[in-house]
């Protein structure tokens, strides 16, 4: 059983009897509200979209759905990623919030030390600049996005420097294109994987067998329901969104 379905039916207790009422997709980020007020934000992943104008077709229903149906996406919605984004966007809305939050513990600057060789497979620029300053040596930075830039590693050269690394930062967005597997596959030295962004799925059991080691996601408050889909509407990205968020770090149970 893949990631996503398990963590599926970890979900579906919570899924049971509610519905989507509202769905905003905008350029890079897409939230889903259910009908009890939970909600949740994920990427929209635009440069992997299939092409033409409806990505989505006509007879495909968002609003009304019920949850348990869109979340299924999570996991059979590929090879299209805005499918497999709204799916994972459901699961991270019917979490329990207060119970993340108990939990929560950021503890990211104790896990790293300075002589560690950090990676990091999608570019997050405030956390780069971060790692940089934690570090005496290169960060190893791999971006599809980003790849024509110069600044960052070819995804061709994962297999050989992944395993040079003590500490990997993995984008949650890693989910929706199925390539999380064969960057685990490659970080065979790491000591730390931590897997962050709005698009991680916040199941820590679900992560057990993995090699990931903590979840760093967020939660997304009610009350600025209107605020969040109106600049996702806007177009704008995660930073428009971070005061209307709350970030939150898990630790993965191991074995």
């Amino acid at each position: 059983m893949q990631l996503l379905e398990r963590i599926y039916q970890q979900a579906l207790p919570s899924l049971e009897g509610k519905r989507v009422s509202e769905v905003r997709i905008g350029l890079g980020l897409l939230a889903v509200e259910l009908d009890d007020g939970s909600l949740a934000v994920s990427y929209v992943l635009r440069d992997e979209l299939p092409p033409g104008c409806a990505v989505i077709p006509a007879d495909t229903p968002l609003r009304g759905i019920a949850a348990r149906e869109m979340a299924v996406w999570a996991f059979k919605g590929f090879p299209n990623p805005l499918f497999t984004s709204l799916g994972v966007a459901v699961l991270n809305s019917v979490v329990d919030p207060a119970a993340i939050e108990r939990r929560s513990r950021d503890k990211l600057s104790e896990l790293i030390h300075p002589d560690d060789q950090i990676g990091m497979v999608g570019y997050i620029e405030p956390m780069a600049h971060f790692l940089k300053s934690r570090t005496a040596k290169e960060l190893i930075i791999f971006d599809r996005s980003r790849e024509q830039l110069g600044d960052v590693y070819p995804e061709s050269r994962q297999r050989e420097l992944l395993p040079r690394c003590d500490i990997l930062l993995v984008t949650g967005t890693t989910t929706l294109n199925r390539s999380l597997d064969a960057i685990l596959e490659h970080a065979t030295n790491a000591r730390e994987v931590i897997l962050m962004g709005t698009s991680t799925p916040l199941y820590p059991e679900a992560f057990r067998d993995t090699k990931v080691t903590q979840l760093a996601g967020s939660l997304w408050r009610q009350e600025h329901r209107e605020a969040i889909f109106s600049a996702i509407s806007e177009g704008r990205g995660i930073r428009a969104l971070s005061t209307y968020g709350t970030k939150v770090y898990l630790a993965v149970p191991k074995p």
